[in-house]
């Protein structure tokens, strides 16, 4: 079974994800996948051509670099997108075939925003009140409040995510949330 976690930042997919695992999940990180697979040749050499030089100082990807140009024009993060997500659906399916029989949770923030919701035969939407959201920001990311508003602007909201969820976890109580899971894992996922 494949199934898909998503949620916008600060909503608690990491919560719900490392517990997946702790119950006998195989978990695809997306988002920490594809900072690995822009060094992929073929890759590298694509956002070379989209952003010059600059955008690998000394053989490392420059993700601020990257960032104040994606964050300021829309068609040059689709651009983007449209070069690091065919790789990582590659990598998905690679991933998936070598776990073949389990369990594989795929965790990625874009999910619906791609279109790939028919990848998986559950999406998992985790959500939680915006006030909480932009609390936890502040906290893990030490950014001030307007910073995580403007990174919240940027995604899709809970309400445009519901329609193509199949469940929907709202992760307000860490223990609460934890319990959900559990009763998810042993009532649906687990083979």
């Amino acid at each position: 079974m494949k199934i898909g976690v998503t949620g916008g930042i600060g909503s608690g997919k990491s919560l719900v994800v490392s517990e997946l695992e702790r119950l006998g999940a195989v978990v695809y990180h997306a988002d920490k996948k594809a900072k690995e697979l822009v060094y992929l040749p073929e890759v590298k050499e694509s956002i070379i051509k989209l952003f010059g030089e600059k955008a690998f100082e000394n053989n490392i990807y420059n993700t601020k670099y990257i960032a104040s140009i994606v964050f300021e024009n829309t068609s040059k993060l689709q651009s983007l997108n449209s070069i690091i997500h065919p790789a990582v659906f590659k990598d998905l399916d690679w991933f998936c075939h070598q776990n073949e029989g389990k369990t594989i949770v795929y965790e990625s923030a874009l999910i619906m925003e791609t279109g790939h919701t028919h990848l998986f035969d559950k999406v998992i939407l985790v959500t939680a009140p915006l006030s909480l959201r932009i609390e936890r920001v502040m906290a893990r990311d030490g950014v001030d409040h307007d910073a995580v508003i403007k990174r919240i602007e940027k995604q899709w909201t809970d309400e445009k995510r519901r329609d193509l969820a199949d469940i929907i976890i709202e992760n307000i109580d860490k223990e609460e949330t934890l319990i959900k899971v559990r009763e998810l894992w042993d009532n649906k996922f687990n083979p």
